[in-house]
């Protein structure tokens, strides 16, 4: 898919952080929030903010230690952090009521948001993760980043290395979610945008542990849309269904042809389900 519109690239500071976020403008509208991934950025969203951004003031905001947000004081990534960041963020724009979209890493932060402040939330979107961390995803992800290189010689390199990972998104999206991960180092080389201390507490096991979210998604009580791409090992067809139960509103979709990276992998699939979700 080709992205037309062009979001404002914004920034705001809060809980002590100056936080990056992409504004797609129709200011006015239901704010709808998105948070991506372990290795996203607000880019991450592109097509998908397009395609929403007509109904609703879409922001994608870049978490902490991901693309041009702050990196965390401390190398402090809990999720404890990133809740308090996505309730600084809400306050600071003054958004008393809006949806929230959350990804991967991305929506473990959206159900832990929504079980604090389920009063703020209209809708909720998450993607492809559950309240527990599947073990195999987990581990791959896991091996994935203590193989990854520190960099390399040129962006093509990058390319190469990473359609291995990735077997249903597009040349032009993979494109596009890599040149915002991605930046120029002093040494004429590529290296990662995001903060490598991230990387460092996933290959040695230094960070804090994952939490268990299922008090968090019994306290959720606005309707919910869990999505969960076909081919993902990141989230259990039984972890979907079980979460499906528990939440007081929710509702489980499959996307075909796509992994964990459901948005990129099948966008057109996926925008016609949250827009029938969102209607």
């Amino acid at each position: 898919m080709t992205t037309r519109v062009k979001p404002q690239d914004k920034t705001i500071e809060a809980n002590g952080l100056k936080l990056h976020y992409l504004d797609w403008g129709t200011a006015g509208k239901t704010p709808l929030v998105m948070l991506h991934g372990l290795r996203g950025h607000a880019h991450s969203w592109d097509d998908v903010s397009t395609a929403l951004c007509v109904d609703f003031h879409v922001l994608a905001l870049d978490q902490r230690g991901r693309g041009d947000t702050d990196w965390a004081p401390g190398g402090d990534y809990s999720t404890d952090s990133f809740v308090a960041d996505l309730r600084g963020f809400t306050e600071a724009l003054g958004l008393d009521k809006f949806i929230l979209f959350g990804h991967s890493m991305g929506g473990r932060n959206s159900m832990a948001y929504a079980g604090q402040y389920p009063e703020t939330l209209e809708k909720l979107v998450i993607v492809d993760i559950g309240p527990k961390v599947d073990p195999a995803g987990g581990d791959r992800i896991t091996q994935e980043m203590r193989a990854v290189p520190e960099e390399f010689d040129n962006f093509e390199d990058v390319i190469v290395y990473m359609s291995k990972q990735n077997r249903f998104a597009s040349d032009e999206v993979l494109r596009r979610r890599l040149t915002y991960a991605t930046k120029d180092l002093p040494n004429g080389k590529v290296g990662w945008r995001y903060d490598l201390e991230v990387r460092e507490q996933r290959r040695h096991g230094t960070g804090a542990p994952p939490a268990d979210l299922w008090p968090a998604v019994r306290n959720i009580t606005c309707p919910t849309l869990i999505v969960r791409g076909a081919d993902t090992d990141t989230l259990s067809s039984e972890m979907a269904k079980e979460m499906e139960q528990t939440l007081a509103q929710g509702k489980l979709v499959q996307v075909s042809s796509a992994g964990h990276m459901v948005f990129e992998d099948n966008p057109e699939d996926f925008i016609a389900q949250v827009t029938a979700f969102l209607q």
